[in-house]
């Protein structure tokens, strides 16, 4: 019977292969895009699975950028544009960011911040200064893509890697990889952000299956024009429970 111990150095070793991936790609796409510079003008992907890095957030080697925020999106572009300059009504890991902004500094706190899909002239208003600390905060991010095209949904190649990716990372107990102490998502009122290191509430305790390591590879080498992109899905259905796992 299989232990603990083992469990966790087959989780480090399929942590190091993503990353080992993760190096392809980018050397293969012409390294990772600066979020205050980057433009539709670029070669994005129509879909994609994208991860974003942060400023001061290392591997426990210390030597190596940690992820910070895994997605995907069948509008990748968009999805970018929606992050760097949008408001948190329209992306969640604007709202994550705006909520540890103002944990951290008080005079940025707004009631407003978070609840709701709309709101009103006077209510944006409060919110402009945060808003605008979220967005220059995003601006010092990097970003690499996966182009993994499809229909979107829960049963696309893209959600599948997601989940698989996060869940690898995240772990059910802790991450391999912890944040820096001086990490933002640390002033976070969500526990789950403070302790996984990621932008991501979902997923986080998602049992990865290693065969997604397989289907990745394919990607990289679809994404870095190695092989054409698939005519159908790759990945294999999840059972009722994974879907039950996106929360």
């Amino acid at each position: 019977m299989r232990g603990d111990h083992w469990l966790e150095t087959q989780r480090e070793k399929d942590i190091d292969e993503l990353y080992q991936q993760l190096r392809i790609v980018e050397v293969g796409v012409g390294g990772r895009r600066d979020m205050a510079t980057c433009s539709g003008g670029q070669n994005w992907p129509s879909g994609g699975l994208y991860f974003f890095f942060e400023p001061g957030e290392a591997r426990k080697n210390g030597e190596e950028a940690r992820v910070v925020r895994v997605g995907e999106s069948s509008a990748l572009w968009n999805r970018m544009m929606m992050h760097r300059a949008g408001n948190h009504r329209s992306s969640i890991f604007r709202r994550h960011i705006g909520a540890a902004l103002a944990g951290k500094y008080s005079y940025l706190r707004t009631e407003s911040w978070g609840p709701g899909q709309s709101a009103d002239a006077e209510v944006r208003s409060r919110e402009v200064k945060l808003e605008q600390a979220v967005s220059s905060h995003i601006a010092t991010m990097q970003v690499l893509w996966l182009a993994v095209g499809g229909q979107a949904g829960p049963l696309s190649d893209r959600a599948y890697l997601e989940r698989n990716i996060i869940g690898l990372l995240a772990g059910s107990d802790s991450p391999l990889d912890s944040p820096s102490s001086g990490w933002l998502g640390r002033f976070s009122p969500d526990r789950r952000i403070r302790e996984s290191g990621l932008w991501n509430l979902r997923f986080l305790e998602y049992s990865y299956s290693r065969d997604f390591l397989n289907i990745l590879k394919e990607y990289v080498l679809i994404t870095t024009g190695k092989l054409p992109a698939p005519a159908g899905s790759l990945a294999p259905h999840p059972t009722a429970g994974a879907t039950a796992a996106r929360r």
